[in-house]
């Protein structure tokens, strides 16, 4: 490929950053019509596609985009791009694993302080026009000395690691089969099995991909052998707890509160009491939407595009199989 062969670019979702000044002018940049619709008319004629969230790329819609060479996710999930179909046509798929760390790292603790606090039950009293009892519901705990339970040790769990253990004194168990001991010591992190780090985790933060062996990982029967009072956090993927299993933990008193970014579907159905529970702090999936956040993702995603199109390898390709076609 060369930087000339780009000639119609796709954007699912707006840029919020200049990040698109980079893009040649000889380029024509389609925007969808409508939020995160698929290419449709000109837009189908697209060499590549910025993709977000909410738009499926599976095999029947990349067979509409014969002149399609390249998929670059602006940021790090690839749920909803099917990189096997992808690969079956030849079309490279990018994502910016780097991009949404820290953003995301400071929301999951930002969620722990406010479950931790009760910042929700405070505000909604005031809001109403109480001041207090200061107790019961409004009666928050420290987090100083107590035990978070990362179930996933990748780049957000270890930034986050990195903050509650420094920032807080708090001892960090981990899950993750894919880091040794040894990887885990060097952050201060100690590592044991799943059952472990449910049972002894007073915050249990989830920071895993989505997949079929992580559908709903936190069940019934996982949610059960969580410590009594203890807290769910979910800043990674919906599917990962099933959702009415967490409301029946919350409603019967087992779970103590639960701070989410995510959810199955999105966006969540309006009915949903995932969005109104008492013992809920939810976020409509914005963990990683802060200004510097959304500037790297975004410059990261056109850096991978450009480079694809000057003939070099772009960086965080999903699919490399399909490099030497």
């Amino acid at each position: 490929m060369a930087l000339k062969d780009l000639t119609l670019l796709w954007v699912e979702a707006a840029f919020s950053s200049d990040a698109l000044k980079q893009i040649p002018e000889q380029v024509k940049i389609i925007y969808p019509p409508g939020p995160s619709l698929p290419p449709e008319g000109e837009g189908r004629a697209a060499q590549a596609i910025l993709a977000s969230s909410l738009v499926t790329y599976d095999g029947a819609l990349i067979d509409t985009l014969p002149k399609l060479r390249i998929i670059v996710r602006t940021g790090i999930g690839i749920d909803n791009v099917v990189v096997p179909d992808a690969t079956a046509r030849g079309i490279v798929v990018c994502n910016t694993p780097d991009g949404p760390t820290e953003s995301t790292a400071e929301h999951t603790v930002a969620m722990l302080l406010a479950l931790a606090k009760r910042l929700k039950q405070g505000n909604d009293n005031l809001a109403a026009g109480k001041w207090g009892p200061r107790t019961g519901g409004l009666l928050g705990i420290e987090v100083v000395g107590k035990t978070l339970g990362l179930v996933g040790l990748g780049r957000i769990g270890r930034r986050v690691a990195h903050m509650c253990r420094n920032g807080f004194d708090m001892k960090v168990l981990a899950y993750d089969p894919f880091v040794t001991p040894e990887q885990a010591a060097q952050l201060g992190v100690t590592l044991v099995d799943l059952d472990t780090v449910l049972a002894q985790a007073d915050f249990v933060s989830l920071h895993l991909p989505s997949t079929p062996e992580t559908y709903h990982l936190m069940n019934k029967t996982r949610l059960a052998q969580m410590k009594p009072n203890a807290y769910l956090l979910n800043m990674a993927r919906g599917p990962l707890i099933d959702e009415q299993a967490l409301l029946d933990a919350l409603d019967n008193g087992k779970l103590a509160a639960a701070g989410i970014d995510v959810f199955e579907p999105e966006p969540p159905p309006v009915s949903t009491r995932l969005r109104n529970h008492p013992m809920i702090l939810a976020t409509p999936h914005s963990a990683s939407v802060t200004v510097e956040g959304r500037a790297r993702i975004e410059s990261m995603a056109v850096e991978r595009l450009l480079a694809f199109f000057r003939g070099e390898q772009p960086q965080d390709v999903v699919n490399p199989a399909v490099l030497p076609r």
